[in-house]
């Protein structure tokens, strides 16, 4: 029996369609990954199988009493509340029991009554059956496998980044261990070591899980099956990433060989009509109206979209780009040890280290959003920079990607600035579209339009690859390839970094390893 069935689900955004008619099943211990490319409406999918969003037509049947539990980025928390306290919520019915029963037992006139001794009874042997003592140990368990203990379980959650917010709400759904895991893009955040911690739970989680992530590596290492959206359809295939890519490429083959025969069948039979309206073949070609009239047309098949742009790279005489010596960040206390770095003109440079441990502050600070705690931090005269900031955020919601564009290049009219877009993917309607109704995906497209308008000499770019699909991603680690000038970049991606990057600096706490 399965545990989620979807019948005929139609869904549209606005005047786009995102589904049309789709049915799919989920069975219990399905462990899917859902790809597809950017604005295809994956995300849009998990809020509806949770009921965040409700479809225009069709069913969405849930098995009764199943358990789903649902990763929402955008989920208020207590801010008062330590990290701690937060994973313990998970466990929050077996602490009510815990506090009930020692209520009973503290309680003189309660603890020689045999009603309420037998109640004690029944909840110790609840606590003991759902492996309540060693629940300390699963909430460290899952809180060092995701790096959450380095920045500390007394932490108030008011005082958490966005990165850091988010692994605290993943531990806490992976230590609720639900019947089913909905979870959008959950390496978010997470350093290679993380992300091999979090594949070896969810290859041993008993659940069913539907994944939403661009990561074909991680994928590849955690799915049995694929949901592919694409063409307002959700087509299942069995095996992982390479396996269902390999599939539906066949079938597509298939369905383009199907769409030529018919379109040939159908142009034969209207030429025959436009020919035969009238005079002694007018009633055959009556007939064969009524016969192109039953025909079930296929959709054409869409050329694949290519995806190629550049970045800008202004001219600089320094040999050195930019030099720190004993450099201190942070904000209100330095988060690492001093440190010296220094960047030669044209180099390109990978930062690595865990999650939290200052990459994205150390970026903020090269690029002037921080100011340096201590040390001394010198830029070459003439540099131009340009820096891809991690989260995404844009002071006005309301603003079309076609005047984003427009913004940073004056010159361009809106005929010029969608070509630009174009060239990322972004096009259509979708480029006069509020840009706070676009995906993260096409946000980030956006965001890599505007920056590669701009001619520089450093590229500074903190996580770009988080919401692109693979087509774009590819696109982007060429440019930075091509690119002439200086690139320092945090990625987690470890196949995005293998091969091209001049040198890799990793960031420890105990000492600062640059050079």
């Amino acid at each position: 029996m399965s545990l989620l069935t979807i019948q005929n689900l139609t869904y549209h955004i606005g005047d786009k369609t995102l589904y049309q008619q789709v049915d799919f099943t989920l069975f219990p211990g399905e462990h899917i990954g859902v790809t597809g490319k950017n604005g295809v409406g994956k995300s849009t999918l998990l809020k509806l199988l949770q009921s965040e969003l409700l479809p225009d037509s069709g069913d969405i049947l849930w098995q009764p009493a199943v358990q789903i539990g649902y990763l929402d980025q955008h989920a208020e928390l207590d801010p008062r509340l330590t990290v701690r306290g937060y994973l313990q919520s998970a466990f929050a019915d077996l602490y009510t029991l815990e506090a009930e029963m020692m209520a009973i037992y503290a309680c003189p006139e309660k603890s020689v009554r045999d009603s309420f001794l037998t109640r004690a009874a029944t909840i110790q042997a609840t606590l003991e059956s759902q492996s309540f003592y060693v629940t300390d140990h699963k909430i460290e368990a899952v809180a060092e496998g995701l790096g959450i203990t380095q920045f500390g379980m007394t932490t108030p959650l008011g005082t958490l980044s966005g990165g850091q917010r988010h692994k605290v709400m993943l531990a806490t759904l992976l230590l609720v261990s639900p019947d089913v895991l909905l979870l959008d893009e959950p390496t978010n955040y997470l350093d290679t070591v993380h992300v091999d911690w979090l594949v070896d739970y969810l290859n041993n989680f008993k659940g069913a899980f539907m994944v939403v992530s661009h990561d074909k590596a991680f994928l590849n290492r955690i799915a049995t099956g694929i949901c592919d959206v694409d063409r307002q359809q959700i087509r299942k295939y069995k095996g992982n990433v390479e396996k269902a890519m390999a599939q539906k490429a066949s079938d597509d083959a298939a369905h383009a060989k199907q769409y030529q025969a018919q379109k040939k069948h159908i142009d034969k039979l209207e030429q025959f009509i436009a020919k035969n309206g009238a005079g002694v073949n007018a009633s055959i070609a009556n007939g064969r109206k009524k016969q192109l009239a039953r025909i079930e047309r296929l959709a054409a098949p869409e050329p694949e979209k290519s995806v190629s742009f550049a970045f800008r790279a202004a001219a600089l005489s320094a040999q050195t780009v930019l030099a720190a010596t004993e450099l201190e960040i942070g904000y209100t206390r330095a988060l690492l040890p001093p440190m010296n770095l220094s960047l030669r003109r044209g180099e390109k440079v990978v930062i690595a280290g865990f999650n939290g441990i200052g990459k994205s502050t150390l970026l903020k600070t090269l690029v002037g959003e921080l100011a340096v705690m201590s040390g001394r931090l010198e830029l070459s005269q003439g540099l131009r920079l340009g820096y891809f900031e991690q989260e995404l955020h844009w002071p006005f919601q309301d603003a079309t990607p076609v005047n984003l564009v427009k913004s940073v290049c004056p010159g361009l009219d809106d005929k010029a600035a969608r070509q630009q877009l174009a060239r990322f993917g972004l096009s259509g309607k979708l480029a006069l579209q509020p840009v706070g109704s676009l995906s993260g995906g096409e946000q980030t497209k956006v965001k890599l339009c505007r920056l590669a308008l701009q001619p520089v000499n450093l590229l500074v770019l903190d996580e770009p690859t988080t919401h692109l699909d693979a087509t774009v991603k590819a696109a982007l680690k060429q440019a930075l390839i091509d690119f002439h000038g200086t690139v320092i970049l945090v990625s987690h991606e470890r196949d995005f970094v293998a091969g091209w990057p001049d040198r890799m600096v990793e960031i420890q706490p105990a000492e600062a390893l640059f050079s």
